[in-house]
């Protein structure tokens, strides 16, 4: 039972996020600049707004669930599988698009953005203010795409 309302609530929460960046998205313009389209991504992924530090709060629970759970870590780690294949395919269009450098590392380059979302464990426990956060995603998108 405990499984199942988890499961629930982390579908529920992924398809209201999901929402919520393609309403954001619609408003970057046609295409979208890459580096935007990243930093909405990251963003949404850190509690920095009332849905989305619920989200943040849930998938925690949800990865130590996985940890106990087989069932529960085969879905979360497919999830998380299609997530970082979606932004790794960004960062391989940004480079053949010459808005990164050709000589970096799509799948290096994913790893880091992803790092930053570590962020929202810091944010929660109040160890960094979330405007440094930003800053610390911004600065990075700055030197990727620079």
């Amino acid at each position: 039972m405990r499984q199942a309302l988890l499961t629930f609530a982390m579908d529920f929460a992924a398809e209201q996020t999901t929402q919520r960046l393609s309403r954001s998205l619609e408003g970057l313009g046609d295409p979208p600049h890459p580096p935007d389209v990243l930093r909405l991504t990251l963003t949404e992924m850190l509690p920095l707004h009332a849905d989305a530090r619920a989200t943040s709060r849930m998938n925690a629970a949800y990865v130590l669930e996985a940890l106990h759970d087989e069932k529960v870590f085969a879905r979360t780690r497919d999830a998380m599988t299609q997530g970082r294949a979606q932004i790794e395919q960004l960062i391989r269009q940004a480079i053949v698009d010459g808005h990164i450098d050709s000589t970096r590392d799509p799948a290096t380059e994913t790893n880091l953005l992803l790092a930053l979302t570590g962020f929202a464990t810091l944010i929660e426990l109040s160890l960094i203010d979330p405007r440094d956060a930003l800053k610390a995603v911004d600065q990075h998108l700055d030197k990727l795409f620079g």
